[in-house]
């Protein structure tokens, strides 16, 4: 039975890491133990999922008293680094949330702890086991359309999920990285992983255009603000026991909030973005995300030696379509269904190969430290040309953390 310790008590990790410990693979784990610099979050976790579980605020506390063999990692991005750096070099293994980490020098710092000390660190990119990038990978292993040569990616989020991010930690660059490093290293991730390629140079536009804007009428908070019923990014956040308890009920420990206005001008995040990145095998990526769209999903067109391959998913359809366009006019369509549970069904799908139900890995789902780099930097260095101007070199960077 291996000990199992959690950092960082908040909602995702309650229902992906938590409650999966907790009931699901009991056998082969316990989770003993849970920190939070907010004491409440971790009330909460005793008391809806083990009476006996250990909470703790101090870190090194936890880990001189119950000694485990792996770390989950799930504070704000901005302080995985510290975490896992920690964890590693008290000879435990670590799972943390994507992304790995928000600048270069944090990836290189815990690539060199890995290294140190012979202990391993999982990304945790759930994108990897949605059903529909699976399809995705594998019909681009295929061969079907020949050597990807060109893939245009555009994801867009309406002002409903888009505009949560603003009410939240991510709305500060230093704590999130910005949604480039946040959001888009699943993106990144799963081109990473689709082509079997890293990337060697970025260059990115972004600009905060919708939220963020002080004109706009605004409130302090969604729960109290005189605007809810014109409001198109107003959300009723407090609709379960969960987020009332985790959230709401513990704003008096450290006054965070969790339903903060998005149109309060203290972000310095962008709410739309492109970016070009160039791979080694010489396959190129034009990337947008924008945050305020009328509604959700994603496009990606892959251009290939031999055809196009097109998927388009918005997320309230019930299929994932797949289109095959070959260069001498043939079309074949493939329909996948639409798993059930959270994206996508690939929350699951993950945690039963991080936790041993399933132990075959043929294609390379679970992913490493510099998976998480590569992923990461893609966004690091968009933020950087943004800055600049400039278009980044990310092969001596990448080269470092090998």
């Amino acid at each position: 039975m291996q000990k199992i310790v959690i950092v960082g008590a908040g909602q995702r990790c309650y229902y992906n890491f938590a409650e999966n410990l907790c009931k699901g693979y009991k056998d082969k784990y316990a989770l003993v133990g849970v920190c939070d610099s907010n004491v409440k979050r971790c009330e909460f976790y005793r008391d809806t999922l083990n009476p006996d579980l250990k909470i703790y605020t101090d870190f090194d506390v936890m880990m001189d008293e119950l000694k485990p063999d792996a770390v989950v990692v799930t504070t704000p991005d901005g302080f995985h680094h510290d975490y896992i750096i920690r964890s590693l070099k008290r000879g435990c293994d670590v799972f943390t949330e994507k992304p790995m980490t928000i600048d270069e020098e944090k990836c290189l710092a815990i690539r060199r702890a890995e290294k140190e000390t012979g202990k391993k660190v999982i990304v945790t990119f759930n994108c990897r086991f949605m059903p529909a990038f699976v399809q995705l990978k594998k019909l681009i292993s295929s061969g079907v359309i020949g050597k990807p040569l060109s893939i245009h990616y555009e994801y867009v989020l309406n002002t409903k999920h888009g505009g949560d991010y603003f009410k939240r930690w991510h709305r500060f660059m230093d704590i999130s990285g910005g949604m480039l490093v946040h959001k888009s290293t699943h993106h990144f991730d799963i081109i990473n992983w689709i082509l079997d390629d890293e990337p060697v140079s970025v260059s990115a536009q972004g600009a905060l255009l919708y939220y963020g804007n002080e004109s706009r009428p605004h409130g302090e908070r969604c729960s109290t603000c005189p605007h809810q019923k014109t409001c198109e990014s107003y959300e009723f956040i407090c609709d379960s026991d969960l987020l009332q308890k985790m959230y709401f009920d513990a704003e008096d420990v450290d006054g965070y909030l969790r339903d903060h206005c998005a149109f309060k001008g203290d972000t310095d995040i962008y709410d739309s973005m492109s970016v070009s990145v160039a791979y080694k095998k010489g396959t190129l990526l034009t990337y947008s995300l924008n945050l305020f769209n009328t509604d959700e999903g994603y496009t990606i067109n892959v251009i290939g030696e031999k055809g196009r391959l097109e998927t388009s998913t918005f997320f309230d359809e019930k299929m994932d379509k797949f289109i095959i366009r070959y260069r001498d006019g043939r079309v074949d369509e493939i329909k996948t269904p639409r798993a059930s549970g959270g994206h996508g069904g690939g929350d699951d799908r993950m945690m039963a190969m991080l936790f041993g139900a399933i132990t075959d890995d043929p294609l390379n789902q679970c992913a490493s430290s510099f998976d998480g780099a590569k992923s990461a930097m893609i966004g690091i260095a968009a933020n950087q040309s943004i800055k600049e101007g400039i278009r980044v070199n990310l092969t001596p960077i990448l080269d470092k953390m090998r």
